[in-house]
């Protein structure tokens, strides 16, 4: 995922640019399309430079609802502890006893559904479900006050504050990884413990039910309303080298294969998908080449439109030269989710591409 922000600032410029030079009706639904394309928030943007740092990025996450990064910001034995919660279906280190049941019965409504239920996605529906009704066992919601770098040496640092929720002592403990940068290991209540992550403790006052929407705030941020415009931003992904948005743009069945084609060996800094698939493509290049892509078929477009709710279309794009074989599905939202891109004629290639 080495995408300088220089990169974005220029493609944001190029992108007015291009914008200020249409006009007409047509004109405005590219404005609309385009000005929205502003880049996410990706790993190597977060400011993980210090433990208090980390700390402040893992808050302030919290506080704009980007569930997304405040994962990416976990240490990957956190990471890895959600996933293994996940397998086992035991939540008790990511929400309070109260919101569980609703976590779990959203996990049953959206299993085989737009999203495959890594880690990564479940932290972001616990957190969701916590701020919405409640639940979080370290409401970092509205912040904390008076944090403290009590401990920090080359192994290990502790963090403590307050929360501003409830007034509740809290300890952030982190360690650094290989990329010597902080990652959270764990938030935990004074009545907590350590051998439990990512959190801990009692609440001694519950969190209260905010009510508030899920914002998908890094998502909201990749155009895929339509096949077009999905294509048009994986190949601004790839050519930036933001691969953990790519993942996101999977849909469940791509997703899936890429959980299953990428071990945790590849990286001891990253125990999530997404962040494997982008350590894989950081030391390899991406499997097709997709830098002059030509525009989506007119007739491929018009079949499209019939497509739908949890249906696929398979259809031909062509780069140069050659050809890939692309199969797009739509979402429940009615937005486009890519399923697989690989070589015209290689029937056995995995979905969603290789990753060997």
């Amino acid at each position: 995922m080495r995408a300088p922000v220089r990169r974005w600032t220029l493609l944001v410029l190029i992108l007015a640019l291009v914008t200020a030079s249409c006009g007409g009706g047509g004109g405005d639904d590219t404005q609309q399309v385009e000005s929205s394309f502003t880049p996410p928030r990706t790993y190597e943007d977060l400011d993980l430079s210090s433990p208090e740092a980390a700390v402040a990025e893992f808050i302030s996450a919290f506080a704009r609802r980007d569930y997304i990064a405040a994962a990416l910001i976990l240490h990957p034995d956190a990471q890895r502890a959600v996933s293994t919660a996940v397998d086992e279906n035991d939540l008790t280190s990511l929400i309070a006893p109260n919101a569980e049941p609703a976590v779990v019965a959203r996990m049953a409504i959206e299993r085989n559904g737009d999203h495959f239920l890594d880690g990564m996605r479940v932290f972001e529906m616990a957190m969701e479900e916590a701020m919405t009704n409640g639940g979080f066992i370290v409401d970092l919601a509205s912040g904390a006050e008076g944090l403290t770098l009590r401990t920090s040496d080359q192994f290990g640092a502790v963090v403590e504050g307050i929360l501003s929720s409830n007034g509740s002592d809290v300890v952030f403990e982190l360690a650094p990884t290989s990329d010597e940068r902080w990652r959270i290991r764990s938030a935990r209540l004074a009545n907590g413990t350590p051998l439990q992550i990512p959190f801990s403790g009692t609440p001694t006052v519950d969190s209260p039910s905010r009510n508030l929407e899920p914002r998908d705030i890094w998502r909201s941020t990749l155009p895929n309303d339509s096949p077009q415009e999905l294509l048009d931003t994986i190949v601004t992904l790839v050519g930036l080298g933001d691969y953990v948005s790519l993942y996101l743009l999977l849909d469940e069945t791509g997703q899936r294969g890429a959980a299953e084609q990428l071990p945790p060996s590849i990286s001891s800094d990253h125990g999530l998908v997404a962040m494997l698939l982008d350590t894989r493509f950081d030391t390899a290049s991406f499997p097709v080449d997709v830098t002059e892509a030509d525009p989506i078929a007119s007739e491929t477009l018009t079949i499209a439109q019939d497509v739908g709710i949890g249906e696929a279309i398979t259809f031909a794009v062509t780069v140069g030269e050659n050809a890939l074989d692309v199969t797009m599905a739509r979402d429940s939202t009615g937005a486009w989710r890519l399923r697989r891109m690989v070589p015209v004629g290689e029937l056995t290639a995995p979905t969603p591409f290789s990753l060997g």
